[in-house]
């Protein structure tokens, strides 16, 4: 029972933390009881603070906030590589964890994630009642919705197979009010119910959201919640539903033209972000971020999660992208003999945001929903409104059968979202075996007498589960494990 009270601390927690915000939405100062709630002014500092929790709470140097999921499941997959010895996210690359539930990353996930569930339940509960207008508790219930909608959808994906495989096993504890000492621990909800409340949220929060105009892409607005209703839709292979919701979420979100690919994904103005978390010099965490892990361009740092050689064979001359590829042939460099690649590049001042939602996902969405509706013309037209803009030529309509279309897609889904943390959430939802193979491909490094040494170009090296198994679908290893102390604090589960 101790457990479930925790989350109820969490509310004041953040609004004590976010006097002064980068956004100046929030009041100085901490409050507690019925003031936290009085206001809408209260209420949207607390929201504030929610949001700027789950993409800044960290409780170690390689935990930083919701990136530490991003960073796990990119190391998870295929085409990235985590550099042997290095600090971050080796173990996770190896599977090591987080699916041993006695490590620090297990508990992290589980409990920073239910903090923000909390929350959201007591913004829900109390907003009504505030003061303030009713387009202002409006809004403010439906960003409470669709961040709780939000967390929800990760932790169904994280915790259990995929929707297809069985709606009725077992998913992750539902809480959808506060919770206080005296508050019941749950069981785990089936992955279906999981995936009704979610629903059930973002069609209430399109609604509450009708006419929010946000002055920050960090707050979820109508664009967000029908984007995340396309992801919820796609994971349940609800074609129809995925394609009509991806092409109403980027709406007035075009996809970028391909020079702005070059310039380093790390400010939310770009024009095709839909969603995403933008900070101050102050706020960054230093080593504990999510760019000390994914770029690779300083001089010093992590530089932990790179390429591997055989994704980048996934892109075409031509491909605006297949310039971000650097293969490392510097003998003064750390990184000789790996190979660069420079989506991610923070900021001089390192203040670099954070991606949450682009329009090319959205476009993909629509395009792999419309072929496997067999409406081939739909989906070669949002294939090719990507391709154009990656500097590709489009694609004859009718060059390519169904599954030749539906294998292109996901392959773009690879090309296109890298580093953006779909590699093992698509795993997982096409109930596919992850593939690793090493590189043999070498590198010619001249020396400084003129002459050349061959140096290998540096790829996978771990290649087998934990129990040295090979790698197969739907492995319990793809799974993040529940912490065992809320294990031991819940006897429902």
């Amino acid at each position: 029972m101790k457990r479930v009270y925790i989350l109820l601390t969490g509310a004041v927690i953040l609004l004590a933390a976010c006097g002064k915000s980068f956004f100046e939405t929030s009041p100085s100062g901490s409050l507690t009881g019925k003031e936290l709630y009085a206001s809408t002014k209260n209420i949207d500092a607390l929201v504030n603070g929610t949001i700027r929790y789950i993409m800044e709470s960290s409780t170690s140097q390689d935990n930083p906030g919701y990136s530490a999921i991003i960073l796990s499941q990119e190391a998870m997959g295929g085409d990235a590589v985590l550099r042997d010895g290095v600090y971050g996210f080796l173990a996770t690359y190896g599977f090591l964890d987080p699916s041993d539930n006695t490590t620090r990353r297990a508990l992290f996930f589980w409990t920073f994630q239910y903090k923000v569930i909390d929350n959201c339940n007591n913004i829900i509960a109390n907003v009504d009642a505030a003061s303030g207008t009713d387009s202002e508790k409006k809004f403010l219930k439906g960003q409470a919705l669709a961040l709780r909608a939000f967390t929800y959808l990760n932790l169904v994906r994280q915790y259990q197979f995929t929707y297809a495989k069985d709606k009725n096993a077992k998913g992750v504890p539902l809480y959808t009010t506060p919770t206080n000492p005296d508050s019941k621990p749950q069981p785990r909800a089936t992955v279906g119910a999981i995936y009704d409340q979610v629903i059930a949220d973002l069609r209430e929060a399109d609604g509450l959201l009708q006419g929010f105009n946000r002055t920050v892409k960090n707050r979820p607005n109508q664009q967000v919640v029908r984007g995340l209703l396309a992801r919820a839709f796609l994971t349940q292979e609800n074609w129809d539903s995925a394609a009509v919701r991806a092409k109403q979420a980027r709406t007035g979100f075009p996809v970028m033209e391909p020079i702005e690919y070059l310039k380093g994904f790390s400010d939310v103005s770009n024009v095709e972000w839909i969603w995403g978390h933008p900070q101050a010099t102050d706020q960054n965490l230093g080593g504990a971020s999510y760019f000390g892990y994914i770029d690779v361009t300083p001089p010093t740092g992590y530089r932990s999660v790179m390429a591997d050689p055989h994704f980048r064979e996934l892109f075409t001359d031509g491909d605006i992208r297949k310039t971000l590829f650097k293969p490392v042939a510097d003998t003064t460099d750390p990184l000789l003999g790996w190979l660069k690649y420079t989506k991610f590049v923070n900021k001089t001042d390192q203040s670099g945001h954070i991606v949450l939602m682009r329009s090319a996902e959205m476009v993909l969405i629509e395009a792999e929903s419309k072929a496997r509706l067999n409406n081939i013309g739909g989906a070669f037209d949002a294939l090719n409104e990507l391709r154009v803009k990656r500097s590709l030529p489009a694609l004859l309509n009718g060059s390519l059968t169904q599954p030749q279309l539906i294998e292109e897609v996901l392959k773009e889904r690879r090309r296109e979202l890298w580093g953006e943390g779909f590699a093992l959430p698509d795993i997982l939802r096409l109930q596919r075996t992850l593939v690793r193979i090493p590189s043999t491909e070498i590198l010619r490094v001249p020396r400084a007498d003129g002459t050349f040494r061959d140096v290998p170009l540096k790829g996978h090296h771990q290649l087998k589960f934990p129990d040295k198994t090979d790698f197969v679908p739907n492995s319990q290893y793809y799974l993040f494990s529940i912490p065992i102390n809320e294990i031991n604090a819940n006897p429902n589960l």
